[in-house]
């Protein structure tokens, strides 16, 4: 294999970051070698990269990267990072307005050493996607491409018209997988199909996405058919059996995506995941008359959306409603009713059905707060988990439910895990008047501990 292959010092200036990269999963191809580098700094950690070549200098043992010849200019197929580091290290790229002091400014001696680069050059693409493949394959630290950054190589490549025997031949990897991953990324294309909030959306397109849970789930025994999802491995296409298959899969997305902290995972049951999947009367096939305000006969399916809407006023917040609760209101919290026998719970989750925290979200942020620490403090009350009365707060009383001496399921405690990891400091701030109060930070904190919230209320 390396025979073919070219060892020599190539002028940096001469050397193109790679606009065919795996590591850059957009949903448009990127036009400049200044996206390419803002993409890197957002999602590939360059700065630390280029502190490291300021401080240590060059590592010839690692350097090497692998180009190939380009018209009168080379690209560098492997061995982005290191590439862009040196332009804008030299001078020769400059960093976005943003990154400006992530670039330190180095010795003559050190730019004038780091504008020659020593090359292995290949004789195509196709010759290095099997050494490229075998090391960056799958999910796991930097130097993978990542899931959707894998499934993405193979379906451009797929999509330029290469067969999967050809496919097979440059991945290094077996046809039946290679199929696979064209399916996957397929499907998650098809979730980007769907209208989703901003908030919703900047999430769904994160390069690092953890998109494997859903195609998991699918992936058990009897569960594409209770969706409505099947595969056609001749053509490496999604088919969705009908509009309500198409609700359902936005939903599975939803639940083990999007709001993948909500104790739900990739080996939960259909039963648990569309628990509070509610169908729309566009998908049901013995609708009544639309214009019936959701008052169908029995049997058939209510329009209400159960998602009230974020800080953008036209669009809406995720929620996931019990089907038995009534219609929450726009921007409200929580529309459950309360099962306990606790007058404190009663007058906040009748607020929550009522308060348009959208347009108070500071009102919200200090209600959403109590409604949990109240919960927990009721839960922590009924296990006699706290006798000698000390006194809690909304921290203390995640603390206490985390330690074994509250007995919850791992599920409640994953969920109460995750909501203290990165939501507690908001809420904490948001109610001291340390941080303004964002109705979208506010509704990712409510989706977090919405199932919780639900099954304990």
């Amino acid at each position: 294999m390396y025979s073919d292959f070219e060892y020599k010092s190539i002028d940096l200036k001469n050397i193109l970051l790679d606009y065919q990269n795996p590591r850059l999963v957009t949903q448009s191809p990127l036009k400049t070698q200044d996206e390419i580098v803002s993409y890197m700094f957002e999602h590939e950690g360059l700065s630390d990269f280029i502190r490291k070549i300021a401080q240590d200098g060059k590592n010839k043992g690692a350097e090497r990267p692998y180009i190939i010849k380009s018209g009168k200019h080379y690209t560098v197929i492997e061995g982005n990072t290191r590439i862009a580091a040196y332009k804008l290290l030299t001078g020769i790229l400059k960093p976005p307005v943003h990154f400006s002091t992530s670039v330190p400014h180095i010795s003559p001696d050190m730019k004038e050493n780091l504008l020659s680069v020593d090359c292995s050059i290949a004789p195509d693409r196709d010759t290095l996607f099997p050494i490229m493949a075998s090391a960056h394959f799958g999910l796991g630290d930097k130097s993978k491409w990542g899931y959707l950054g894998s499934r993405k190589a193979v379906f451009d490549e797929w999509k330029s018209g290469k067969t999967i025997e050809q496919l097979s031949k440059i991945f290094g990897q077996s046809k039946s997988s290679l199929g696979d991953y064209i399916i996957e990324y397929n499907l998650y294309q098809k979730s980007l199909d769907f209208s989703w909030t901003k908030r919703e959306r900047v999430k769904l397109t994160d390069p690092a996405i953890k998109f494997n849970p859903p195609v998991r789930f699918l992936q058990t025994q009897g569960h594409k058919e209770k969706v409505g999802i099947s595969f056609d491995k001749d053509n490496f296409d999604i088919q969705f059996k009908d509009e309500l298959a198409k609700e359902k899969y936005k939903h599975l997305i939803k639940k083990l995506v999007i709001n993948n902290g909500n104790g739900l995972k990739a080996t939960s049951t259909y039963e648990e995941v569309f628990a509070d999947f509610v169908e729309s009367v566009s998908s049901s096939p013995d609708k009544e008359d639309p214009k019936d305000n959701g008052n169908n006969k029995e049997g058939s399916s209510s329009k209400d959306n159960p998602s009230p809407p974020s800080s953008n006023d036209d669009e809406q917040a995720p929620s996931s409603p019990d089907p038995s609760s009534p219609k929450p209101k726009a921007g409200t919290l929580f529309a459950y009713p309360v099962t306990k026998t606790n007058s404190l719970l009663k007058q906040l989750l009748k607020e929550a059905k009522t308060l348009n925290v959208k347009t108070y979200p500071a009102s919200g942020t200090f209600l959403l707060r109590n409604i949990i620490e109240s919960l927990l403090k009721e839960i922590i009350h009924t296990q006699n988990a706290n006798p000698d009365g000390k006194p809690l707060d909304l921290e203390g009383s995640i603390n206490l439910c985390l330690n074994n001496i509250v007995k919850l399921p791992q599920d409640d405690k994953k969920i109460l895990k995750e909501f203290k990891n990165h939501h507690l400091q908001y809420l904490n701030l948001g109610a001291h008047g340390n941080v303004i109060p964002n109705p979208d930070r506010l509704f990712s904190a409510r989706d977090c501990i919405d199932v919780f919230v639900r099954k304990h209320i």
